[in-house]
């Protein structure tokens, strides 16, 4: 058979469009031989980190995000009458390497509170109304207990020091085999009231209990509080504005959405990396010079590895832990701020001790609506996030909370909406296991081409991310 008006033979004709379509599907598959000079594998605030400084120093590099958005746990949620809340980092400490990023790229900060939060203890609350922490903490304890907290904290002052100090002296590495709560409890000095106050205070931040935790990595926790403590900041209309900037900085075209990783192969010369799109499930290969992993700790036993990964480095992935956070936001009449405030003065964020976990306060313009954010961690995130339950049921567990801590409360409440993490989301390390053993070396070293990044190779805060970018990208720089 031909195609008379053309004279050509259906065959050939057959054979051209299944050779096109062929070449089409090929080059779909895999990209350009070098796409950049690094491929960075997720873009929370670690992976848009280290391309900012890749950027600065004058390399290329692409970012593969698994999901439809960026910034990782710097998400924040919008709701009507412009309200907005945090839906997962809450803050930038004040030595979090993030903040030099932020300003650079004149993003506006705030802060309004200190290290130390109001909490609540044995059913009374103590509130932050308070010029400092020291001043808040002569409030809550004695005299006497005071005096022992002050020599306990300088002690701890003095630890911390020494944990820039390598190889680790064998008395403080062995602290790695204790819990920070049986430690606490068997050597600080301190009363029974003032350790409660550390664990309350400490354990959102590591987002388990302080029985779960090392005594050696309780000591590396406890520098945000230790002395007047570290001031934590914020980004002015939310969280998000700053993955956004620095996205914008690095170039958005230089991110590629719904890219879920699945396989990284590493040479001599180069890596490659193979995709699958979310969107279409859709296989890519990138190639590049390095390659950057910038994901959660549990996300690094998705990925297939070739070479695989050493076994050091597996034993560190399999034996570190990790806390748990859910959240919640709580739309409430603005006339229920009245059991958040004394004197006119908001007295959060403050420290529920339950399963309100901890109680920040959205922004919501005046006069209309106002928005709790709860952070839920330990045991009560770990149950929330198990979807066991119904969100119903969710809801009625953190009703009966506040109804028990702010009678009548229950009334304002208008709507809640939750959102659910992967339950160990949350960098730690178990009695046994510590950022500052040789396990978490290997981690901190690349692997060929492979570097390692994210809040688990340093430590369990954004800070984390932040130096884990820095120690990557300088790594990388400094090969030749």
């Amino acid at each position: 058979m031909t195609l008379s008006f053309l004279n050509i033979p259906y065959r050939f004709i057959l054979f051209i469009l299944l050779t096109l379509t062929f070449s089409l599907r090929f080059d779909s598959v895999y990209a350009d031989d070098n796409i950049a000079d690094v491929i960075i594998v997720g873009a929370g605030l670690s992976g848009l980190s280290s391309a900012y400084y890749l950027k600065k120093a004058g390399k290329t590099a692409v970012i593969l995000e698994m999901s439809p958005h960026i910034g990782g746990r710097i998400r924040t949620a919008s709701y009507v009458d412009n309200a907005h809340a945090e839906i997962g980092l809450e803050e930038f400490w004040e030595n979090n390497p993030a903040l030099e990023i932020i300003r650079e790229l004149n993003i506006p900060l705030e802060t309004s509170y200190t290290s130390f939060s109001s909490f609540y203890y044995q059913g009374n609350l103590y509130p932050f109304a308070h010029e400092s922490n020291l001043e808040f903490l002569e409030s809550v304890i004695s005299a006497d207990e005071m005096k022992s907290y002050k020599k306990w904290d300088q002690k701890m002052t003095e630890l911390y020091k020494q944990l820039d100090r390598r190889p680790l002296a064998s008395d403080l590495l062995a602290l790695k085999d204790i819990s920070f709560a049986d430690w606490i409890k068997s050597t600080s000095g301190l009363s029974p009231k003032t350790q409660e106050f550390v664990r309350i205070e400490t354990e959102p931040e590591y987002a388990t209990s302080w029985q779960q935790i090392s005594a050696l990595d309780g000591i590396a926790e406890w520098h945000f509080f230790s002395g007047e403590g570290l001031a934590p900041y914020h980004v002015v209309g939310g969280n998000q504005r700053a993955a956004q900037a620095i996205a914008d900085f690095i170039g958005n075209d230089k991110i590629r959405p719904n890219q879920l990783v699945t396989h990284i192969k590493s040479t001599n010369t180069g890596v490659e990396v193979t995709t699958t799109d979310l969107g279409t499930f859709q296989q890519h290969v990138y190639r590049a010079k390095y390659v950057i992993t910038a994901v959660p700790l549990f996300r690094l036993n998705d990925i297939q590895f070739n070479p695989p990964l050493s076994s050091d480095r597996k034993q560190a992935i399999k034996t570190q832990s990790g806390g748990a956070y859910f959240t919640a936001h709580v739309l409430v009449d603005n006339k229920a701020s009245h059991y958040w405030t004394h004197k006119g003065d908001s007295l959060l964020p403050i420290l529920s001790d339950g399963p309100l976990g901890v109680i920040y306060e959205g922004k919501s313009e005046a006069n209309k609506d106002a928005v709790l954010n709860l952070l839920v961690s330990g045991d009560y995130a770990e149950r929330f996030n198990s979807r066991v339950s119904a969100l119903e049921d969710v809801q009625k567990i953190l009703l009966e909370a506040f109804e028990k801590q702010w009678p009548g409360f229950r009334q304002s409440v208008k709507q809640m909406t939750f959102y659910r993490y992967h339950p160990s989301a949350i960098a730690s390390w178990p009695i046994g296991r510590s950022r500052f053993d040789s396990l978490s070396d290997t981690l901190r070293l690349p692997q060929g081409r492979i570097l390692f990044a994210g809040d688990f190779t340093e430590d369990t805060h954004s800070n984390g991310a932040s130096h884990s970018a820095i120690r990557a990208v300088k790594d990388i720089l400094l090969q030749k």
